[in-house]
């Protein structure tokens, strides 16, 4: 196996430290460091600055984003749409993780959502905080589709309660996963595919609280 390159050193520090930290408590010069780097503007030299790592480090799942809209255009034809959608949403997260050992993937989810506003399924640009600090992440409009989608699936609920029922159970999802990752570095975690289909149970539960249909 190749080693990584330097770029890929960098992008694997700042996953790492912000799965770890957040976006807030970690520095570039941090990121540098733990990248085994010893000039200060590595960051600017190999991706013009920080926001463009930060989109890098996103961009660079592109496996999991042809998944999810591989599953959700599955799901258009399914019996149990809804059952369906949720797995499109959950598997791709998975296979992240299961890709990478040890993985800070679904952590780093974890610590980027603690920023943004909880409705975020129905804000005006969702996905996107209003903290500078974010950069704007392009290449998400596929989960944001795939999250829209999984509203319009819950009739039980109000129009207006959707998204916050959406986004309330995709926050749960990630942050199970987080916890998977965290036990796993502990040396007590679940088999994943197992943790998967319990996820899918939970997260369709979530959805349906409240129906009289289920």
């Amino acid at each position: 196996m190749p080693a990584p390159s330097t770029r890929e050193e960098l992008l694997d520090a700042a996953e790492r430290l912000i799965a770890e930290r957040g976006l807030a408590g970690v520095s570039v010069r941090e990121v540098i460091r733990a990248a085994g780097q010893r000039n200060n503007g590595a960051v600017d030299y190999y991706f013009g600055s920080w926001h463009a790592l930060l989109i890098e480090l996103w961009s660079r799942r592109a496996t999991s984003d042809a998944l999810v809209r591989e599953l959700h255009t599955a799901a258009e034809d399914a019996q149990d749409r809804l059952g369906a959608l949720v797995e499109a949403y959950v598997r791709p997260f998975v296979t992240e993780i299961a890709a990478c050992s040890p993985s800070y993937w679904a952590r780093f989810n974890e610590q980027w959502l603690a920023g943004i506003r909880s409705d975020f399924v129905a804000s005006p640009q969702p996905l996107m905080p209003d903290d500078p600090t974010y950069p704007p992440i392009p290449g998400l409009e596929n989960l944001q589709r795939l999250l829209a989608d999984i509203a319009t699936e819950l009739r039980h609920l109000p129009t207006g309660d959707r998204p916050a029922r959406v986004a309330l159970a995709a926050r749960f999802v990630v942050s199970a996963l987080a916890s998977w990752e965290r036990d796993r570095v502990a040396g007590v975690w679940r088999d994943l595919d197992a943790f998967e289909t319990e996820l899918c149970a939970l997260m369709l539960a979530l959805l349906l609280t409240g129906s009289h249909a289920h």
